[in-house]
């Protein structure tokens, strides 16, 4: 009976934690209808996930790790890292090293 008591206290507990862990990208990308760095941005995110504020020295691994962001424009940062797709840059390819053995590019004469 007493374990009973045990299951029924802690159950609510894993189930939070595998309702957070269901939240996709996709549910929070509905979120970039709003207008970027805006306080109504970031109470959609935390709508999806509940922040959860604590100290933190590294960046979040994962989208769930930034409910623990404290600082609002860092956690919406946070969040836009994870939901907005990577910048398809075309100056960061021109940076690129030539392959090996290849001849760099001769200055022009004047």
């Amino acid at each position: 009976m007493k374990a009973l008591h045990i299951l029924v206290a802690v159950a609510p507990l894993y189930l939070s934690t595998f309702a957070m862990a269901q939240v996709s990208l996709e549910t929070l990308r509905s979120c970039l209808d709003v207008e970027d760095q805006s306080k109504e941005r970031l109470n959609c995110y935390d709508e999806k996930i509940e922040p959860a504020p604590k100290p933190v020295s590294t960046p979040a691994k994962t989208v769930q790790d930034c409910r623990f962001v404290k600082e609002e424009d860092e956690r919406l940062n946070c969040f836009n890292r994870f939901v907005n797709p990577p910048p398809k840059n075309t100056a960061q390819r021109k940076l690129k090293k030539p392959p090996a053995g290849a001849m760099p590019p001769s200055p022009a004469k004047q």
